[in-house]
């Protein structure tokens, strides 16, 4: 709860405290006295009923039995610690009306529904809980009061979760509507629960937020920092950045921002290096220079020609690698066009495996991924191990099916690539029949044979669909590269493919990661296979692409 304390300070005009939350809990003062104490305080607001403290107080000793916790810290007069604001709706009325709503929903009374008496019926058990809000009478509407008028076992710690998940979300949404408040969803404390909001379009995913802050190395600076350095951290250009891609769609909904539609394209690529949206231009052809009002990036928009018809590809460079750069730059290229798919091409180290020729990757293969693993998204254990954080998730199930559709037993995959590489190939002067050797080394420095492999035979550059593992460092460590293949079957490993998979997801676009190999990821890695690399995932994507699109004509 502290993280999330600290980012409502970086990025709330007004953080919104229930005085109930403040003085019934023992959690609440323990997070936010440091908040409170110190410079950032005039942030905060204590709400409730009456027009201060001491009226609220006066109020709800009339909701709490002498002698109970509540009781006795109303009947203290509490000290007041920030500003006051007075609230309209009671919260009381409005948890009883959001109970009788869900209780009346036959789905919510199926979870509790095992825990009825053998001699009641379902009608009195259902009206057992109907009857609760007029039963409370002036009582606060509390769990263990609640739970003392419900035919169930009071020490059932399953029915008190699913209770307080009841009463919290009403309570909750109460406090929300009355202000017109933004809350912050996807907090795993909350069960992952939507929770009820009154500016949908300003709320916060809190997950995402997380996720990316971490992976960009400002989580750490966010949650160790002095509390009055907050409000200046959130102007850095890392924070700016991680925000903006964590928010992408999000919670919004039913909002009234009628901002410009977005230009529609066939396809859009994301390249991370200029060197690969070269070679995706000597595929696909040169594309102009191309900007959207509202966004900062300078795009290429090519006009691709499949079968007569001409296909809108825009494609895009990184200023820097990593995932969060990607997750940035493919936020604001969704947003701006709007594609039906999004592709990152470009290249990779490969996880050669010369025990498994199946399994073999080698310099100018390409791996088309048929998942990404963020593997730097780890825990650190006491005992020096590391827990993998971050599911392999799969990406465009579309690619998938032109995947299957383009595989083949004798060549491993369609060859029709092979063409486009090797025009584009002449393009940067490189002869396609005469490629810089390629030199396989083990972790222990000694020179090893490539195995043989008869889908070679027509070519000896193929394609390979499997994982792709992404990180935020460069990988030179032959000893971990193997680790990855033998434990989690990765087949290539780049700095990007996180990002936009993450960007992608979050915008409900089709997402395909290419890569070309151009390295084994250990000290003997130059750029000899650079271009070549490239131009030979620039080669299957427009594969992938012009197989679709005769596929929908």
């Amino acid at each position: 709860m502290d993280l999330a304390v600290r980012f409502a300070v970086m990025l709330g005009s007004r953080i919104l405290v229930p005085a109930a939350s403040f003085y019934e809990t023992e959690v609440a003062p323990k997070v936010l006295k440091q908040f409170l104490e110190s410079d950032v305080a005039d942030l905060f607001r204590f709400v409730g009923s009456g027009s201060s403290l001491a009226e609220f107080s006066f109020e709800k000793i009339e909701q709490y039995r002498p002698g109970s916790p509540q009781h006795t810290i109303y009947s203290a007069s509490p000290e007041q610690l920030v500003g006051w604001q007075q609230r309209t709706r009671s919260a009381t009325k409005d948890i009883a009306a959001g109970w009788r709503e869900r209780i009346a929903s036959e789905a919510t009374l199926l979870d509790f529904r095992r825990a009825r008496p053998q001699a009641m019926t379902d009608g009195e058990f259902e009206r057992a809980w109907l009857d609760v809000p007029e039963r409370l009478g002036q009582e606060a509407f509390i769990v263990p009061h609640v739970l003392e008028r419900l035919p169930v076992d009071p020490r059932n710690i399953s029915t008190q979760n699913r209770l307080h998940r009841i009463v919290n979300r009403e309570y909750f949404a109460s406090y929300a509507k009355d202000f017109g408040a933004a809350v912050f969803q996807n907090m795993s404390v909350l069960g992952g629960d939507v929770v009820p909001s009154g500016r949908r379009h300003d709320d916060i995913d809190f997950g995402s937020l997380v996720k990316v802050c971490r992976a960009s190395g400002i989580l750490k600076r966010i949650r160790g920092c002095h509390v009055q350095e907050l409000e200046s951290l959130c102007f850095e250009q890392t924070f700016q950045e991680a925000f903006a891609m964590s928010q992408t769609g999000g919670y919004v909904q039913g909002s009234n921002d009628r901002s410009p539609s977005p230009m529609r394209v066939d396809l859009a690529i994301l390249t991370a290096l200029p060197k690969e949206r070269e070679a995706v231009e000597a595929v696909f052809g040169t594309g102009h220079p191309f900007r959207v009002d509202g966004d900062p990036h300078i795009y290429k928009m090519i006009d691709f020609e499949i079968q007569g018809t001409v296909k809108k590809v825009v494609v895009a460079v990184l200023s820097e690698m990593g995932n969060v750069r990607a997750g940035v730059t493919g936020t604001d290229l969704l947003r701006s066009f709007s594609p039906s798919m999004v592709l990152m091409v470009g290249i990779a180290g490969g996880c050669p495996n010369p025990s498994h020729f199946s399994e073999h990757v080698r310099l100018g293969d390409v791996v088309v991924a048929r998942s990404v693993l963020e593997y730097d998204h780890v825990k650190r254990l006491s005992d020096g191990t590391v827990e993998f954080r971050d599911s392999p998730q799969r990406l465009s199930y579309t690619i998938a099916q032109i995947v299957a559709a383009l595989r083949s037993e004798r060549t491993g995959f369609d060859t029709g690539w092979i063409a486009s590489r090797d025009l584009a190939l002449r393009h940067f002067n490189i002869d396609p029949e005469n490629l810089p050797p390629d030199i396989l080394y083990g972790a222990d420095g000694i020179q090893l044979q490539h195995p043989s492999d008869t889908r070679r035979v027509l070519s000896p550059s193929i394609v390979h669909w499997g994982r792709i593992g992404a990180g935020d460092s460069l990988l030179k460590d032959p000893v971990f590269r193997d680790q990855l293949r033998d434990e989690h079957s990765v087949m290539a490993v780049e700095m990007e493919s996180a990002g936009i998979r993450d960007a992608a997801w979050s915008r409900s676009c089709e997402v395909g990661v290419i890569r070309g190999i151009v390295d084994y990821c250990d000290a003997h890695k130059d750029d000899n296979w650079h271009i070549i690399a490239a131009v030979s995932a620039a080669a299957v994507a427009r594969l992938l692409f012009e197989t679709l699109a005769k596929a929908d004509s």
